[in-house]
């Protein structure tokens, strides 16, 4: 009977011990292998043509670190097609001798092979390519005219400045005056490290001003003294965006305008400006030759984006300051994404027609 009191008591001593035994923590295993940190994937940078206000991916536009091309372009019956308008940020639609017009286009975000047909300065084409620096191209012109390009230190680039370069050449389906091209991109390059980025003028974003405050409209047209420039609500293909997008569609003296390639000439913005021009330089076979007054001048501006219509002013300071646009009340005016047409409308000479979708309302 002892001996199964000692038994009992040797077992119960051997279960407290090994339940004791269980109780002690168990050693942490310790990894040796190295922590892999993941890092996040970064946040995409964009950064916006300063002439379309465009995004690109950053370091995927390349033209956006090159200086801008201008070029005085012929806009007569002779000089149409032209090359590339659509491909330009801004075109400037300029009043000259006898009622005509001509182009000023400025290529920055997107540079064409070639460009034509070039024609020659005339007095207010300084104070339009001054602040987008770069290049400005011609065909000859008048000594002050000349002067005057030259003064405003952007590379001035002619027949004669680039006799070495093999810039320039002579289309040969076309005629004289009306066959002068030069090679956009081979230009563009060689005077790349002499001039700076152009600098913006007009501010865009997506839900333009027009659409947010002004009327729906569906054309517009401007009466020049000897030809007619009409654009009508449409739909165009832009290489920055998805296809078919609102556009304003333009038509010249009753024929669609066209580009070398059959393309109607297309705009997401239409400005038109109605400027007083100076008609005291006298051109002994040409007559008066206008030259619209920019430089420390304000006016009226019509600003037609994405189907919509708003009346605003347009202000310049000094020629080197860009073109501002605002709304009635002062704030800045925006435009549509993408590339502009601007009317120079030379009041009281020219008239400006609107065609509103519904009639406005007081």
């Amino acid at each position: 009977m002892r001996s199964l009191r000692l038994s009992v008591v040797t077992l119960i001593g051997l279960l407290v011990l090994t339940s004791c035994q269980a109780a002690e923590p168990v050693p942490a295993i310790t990894s040796t292998a190295p922590q892999v940190t993941v890092e996040p994937e970064p946040e995409p940078v964009y950064q916006a043509a300063p002439l379309t206000g465009v995004s690109y991916l950053e370091g995927e536009n390349l033209y956006l670190a090159m200086p801008a091309v201008s070029a005085k372009i012929d806009n007569t019956y002779s000089g149409r097609p032209q090359l590339a308008l659509n491909e330009a940020d801004i075109v400037y639609v300029t009043r000259v001798e006898v009622g005509l017009t001509r182009l000023l286009p400025v290529w920055h975000s997107r540079m064409p092979e070639a460009i034509g047909p070039v024609r020659s300065v005339r007095p207010v084409d300084a104070s339009i390519v001054d602040p987008f620096h770069g290049i400005f191209v011609f065909s000859g012109g008048q000594a002050p005219f000349k002067s005057a390009a030259k003064s405003t230190g952007l590379v001035i680039s002619d027949e004669d400045t680039e006799m070495k370069n093999e810039t320039y050449y002579r289309e040969s389906t076309r005629k004289a005056p009306w066959n002068l091209y030069f090679s956009a991109r081979k230009l563009q390059g060689l005077y790349a490290a002499e001039q700076a980025v152009p600098q913006a003028g007009f501010e865009f974003d997506a839900i333009p001003s027009a659409v947010s405050q002004g009327l729906a409209a569906k054309g517009l047209s401007v009466k020049y003294p000897q030809l007619k420039s009409v654009w009508d609500l449409g739909t165009a293909k832009f290489d920055w965006a998805e296809p078919l997008q609102v556009a304003w569609l333009r038509t010249q003296d009753g024929t669609p305008h066209t580009q070398f390639g059959g393309d109607q000439v297309a705009a997401k913005n239409v400005v038109v400006l109605e400027v007083v021009h100076d008609l005291s330089f006298v051109d002994p076979k040409y007559g008066a030759i206008p030259k619209a007054k920019l430089v420390n001048n304000e006016g009226i501006a019509h600003v037609f984006s994405d189907g919509y219509y708003l009346k605003g002013s347009w202000s310049k300071g000094e020629s080197e300051d860009p073109i501002i646009l605002t709304t009635a009340s002062g704030e800045v005016l925006k435009l549509a994404i993408g590339n502009t047409w601007v009317e120079m409308m030379d009041v009281p000479k020219s008239v400006l027609k609107i065609s509103l979708t519904e009639p406005a309302t007081e």
